[in-house]
């Protein structure tokens, strides 16, 4: 919560109004109050419970925003609304969970019927990629912008567009990492079955997986020697090798940033945005790898659209999706 937190020594508005904001994540859910202006006023934490019932799953985050609620009462801070960040999708109505991976208790439980009865205050429930694009519209990388398409790159793929301040619920944007992009048929099968889906190239998944056939191969490298002293792969390790020249990392980074430029080719033929915002924690605020995307479609589109579209990193990381989840109520 880097950003975020900066802003905490800044003066506070002379409204006291705040947004509770709930990012639901598989090992930790964030709850905090949040400002007009993204200022975090207090923040709190809750273990994420696996393998229990609806309730018991959501009784920590409950507990924590109700501590909440009783801190704004004691401080004269009036809350406008409670906002969700749910890591999976929504039904047509965005008042059900439709599938959450990391906690399968909550799909289909009517979740937004719960917390409007329990504490009579507005309620929303985002996909947490839209959440995330919602705050960097605000504060972030975005600002000002009027047509944003939004892609992160975490263990799976997502992306957001939205257009005049109000997310699209487009069900084509939904399957965006499905979209295919490369035409051969030896690739990885992705879990809908096909072949090709950029979600099967970039993801934190198919870069272990690009590493692990060097392996097989034999190859050796600085980064391929850490992995056999039993460090842990990560998007971070390869960063780090990456930037000290390492051939095997810069050789994924290559890869990559081949599979990412095809992919935002066509997406923006598709959306046609204004802006372009790579994110998610394998992109981050990368510009070696960003190098690797922009150089391609430098090179190679032939569209007009492509070519007045302006790619830049996200700005805000993981703070993004908790400032989209409370700030949607101002």
């Amino acid at each position: 919560m880097l950003e975020l937190e900066k802003r905490r020594g800044l003066r506070m508005s002379s409204d006291s109004s705040v947004g509770v904001g709930v990012v639901i994540e598989g090992r930790q859910t964030t709850v905090a109050l949040v400002d007009r202006h993204g200022r975090v006023v207090r923040c709190c934490f809750a273990k994420t419970l696996h393998g229990r019932p609806p309730l018991a799953t959501l009784d920590p985050y409950l507990r924590e925003i109700d501590a909440l609620l009783s801190y704004a009462r004691d401080n004269d801070l009036c809350v406008c609304g409670i906002g969700v960040s749910i890591p999976g999708s929504l039904d047509d109505t965005r008042h059900r969970p439709l599938i959450v991976p990391v906690l399968p208790a909550l799909n289909g439980f009517p979740l937004y019927d719960l917390l409007r009865a329990r504490y009579a205050l507005p309620v929303e429930l985002h996909v947490d990629v839209d959440a995330a694009l919602v705050g960097e519209q605000c504060l972030g990388a975005g600002q000002g912008v009027a047509r944003l398409l939004y892609l992160r790159t975490n263990a799976v793929v997502g992306a957001s567009l939205i257009v005049d301040g109000e997310v699209q619920c487009e069900p084509y944007l939904g399957h965006i990492s499905h979209i295919s992009v490369a035409t051969t048929m030896n690739g990885s099968r992705c879990s809908c079955g096909k072949r090709g889906c950029i979600n099967t190239l970039v993801s934190a998944d198919a870069l272990q997986k690009m590493v692990q056939r060097a392996q097989r191969r034999g190859e050796e490298s600085n980064l391929m020697r850490r992995l056999l002293n039993q460090e842990q792969f990560s998007s971070a390790l390869l960063a780090e090798e990456a930037a000290l020249g390492d051939g095997l990392a810069l050789r994924v980074y290559d890869e990559m940033g081949r599979w990412l430029s095809v992919a935002i080719t066509k997406y923006m033929e598709l959306f046609e945005p204004d802006m372009f915002i790579l994110g998610g924690s394998i992109i981050s605020t990368n510009d070696l790898l960003l190098s690797r995307v922009s150089h391609p479609l430098e090179r190679t589109s032939n569209s007009r659209v492509c070519s007045m579209v302006k790619i830049v990193p996200a700005l805000l990381g993981a703070d993004a999706t908790l400032a989209g989840t409370a700030l949607s109520f101002f």
